[in-house]
């Protein structure tokens, strides 16, 4: 295979371009961009890019530079975004400036707010205080936990969008089973819910070809996080994963993060094992809680010996509070990275909670604004 410059030949007529970003220490500081060259007999001659990465020059600089290397023109280029994290949309918009053709889910737009994401508006701040009360995060009950999201939330209205989320960019909506032809391959958007909700890859049956963006990371739990109720990402996630392992296990499974991913079998199952584990931690604890408050008496030492956790008659907590004990917080965030970290475990929880309320596990029950779980 030909070796590029500013691009890597991994399969025929498939190129890889590594982009990087240091300055960003939330989350991931690499990713993986895929870009098919199509003919002039296929497809009108278009070709496609999966992702677009972080959102600086030296990303779009290289990217610029790989596009040249492989005589593809802006007006001649598809992105096929799949899922609005900033490290797969981050250049969306400069590519939609310069005549490219965006595609992507609009589900990944369902919401104002989440605890991943803001985008600048009225209706996103009343979101945000609906969630945070959801989970146990009030002005009363968790005051420096609230006005950490609260610091956070004025710099996003006053100077724009948050780095997690990228907002405003012109796009195609894409549904699944549509289907992208380019050079010579043929790719099916397929849905792959659990990391966001609308996550979608691109399978090529004739070629037994999978990108599979962030379901599928060798060595790496990928994060499934919500802080919406009902909306059954863990469980979705598993889906997936299982349709991975039993319908493409002889497949080509690319991710957007790090190689090729070779044992298809070994790496669903301990991403799945991961995740189990901690739902089991999370039973055990409601277990514990109620367990403990079956046996104790009326001392009202007993009951409050943690004035954080609330001891009602059906032993139950909020999110925030299993979240705190799972993952063993015992201070609000204190700067914008603690802050990353804090909002990612809230909303890993959320999920997994919902996926034991889904399976019948555990019970929810809804108190002016705020969600119980407990031992069912």
């Amino acid at each position: 295979m030909e070796q590029l410059e500013f691009s890597k030949e991994i399969l025929p007529g498939i190129y890889r371009v590594t982009l990087t970003d240091r300055t960003i220490e939330q989350g991931v500081s690499e990713i993986q961009i895929f870009i098919i060259k199509g003919k002039e007999s296929v497809h009108d001659g278009r070709s496609i890019m999966i992702d677009t990465g972080f959102n600086n020059d030296a990303c779009m600089e290289k990217l610029t530079y790989a596009l040249l290397e492989l005589d593809i023109s802006p007006e001649k280029l598809d992105v096929f975004l799949t899922h609005r994290h900033h490290d797969h949309c981050g250049l969306a918009g400069r590519f939609a400036k310069n005549g490219t053709r965006l595609f992507m889910n609009r589900m990944e737009e369902r919401h104002p707010y989440d605890c991943l994401a803001y985008k600048v508006s009225d209706e996103s701040v009343e979101a945000q205080k609906k969630v945070l009360y959801s989970c146990g995060i009030t002005p009363d009950k968790t005051p420096e936990v609230w006005q950490a999201f609260s610091n956070v939330s004025d710099r996003v209205q006053k100077h724009g969008q948050w780095v997690l989320a990228i907002w405003g960019f012109p796009y195609n909506d894409v549904e699944p089973g549509d289907v992208f032809r380019y050079g010579d391959y043929e790719f099916e958007a397929f849905p792959l819910k659990g990391h966001t909700y609308g996550q979608m890859g691109l399978k090529d049956y004739k070629h037994k070809l999978f990108f599979t963006a962030d379901q599928l990371i060798h060595k790496v739990s990928p994060i499934v996080a919500t802080t919406y109720p009902d909306e059954h990402l863990l469980q979705g996630f598993f889906d997936s994963l299982k349709h991975i392992k039993e319908e493409c296990h002889d497949w080509t499974i690319i991710p957007s993060h790090g190689e090729i991913i070779e044992d298809i079998s070994g790496d669903v199952d301990k991403t799945v094992f991961s995740y189990l584990s901690k739902t089991t931690d999370v039973r055990d604890l409601l277990k514990s809680i109620s367990q403990t408050e079956t046996g104790s008496s009326n001392d009202a030492m007993n009951h409050r010996r943690d004035e954080s956790v609330h001891t009602a008659k059906n032993h139950s907590l909020t999110t925030h509070e299993i979240s705190e004990k799972i993952y063993k917080f015992t201070r609000p965030p204190e700067n914008d990275d603690e802050f990353f970290l804090y909002k990612m475990t809230v909303t890993k929880t959320y999920s997994l909670l919902e996926y034991l309320y889904g399976i019948g596990f555990i019970e929810r029950e809804l108190k002016d604004g705020i969600f119980y779980w407990s031992l069912k």
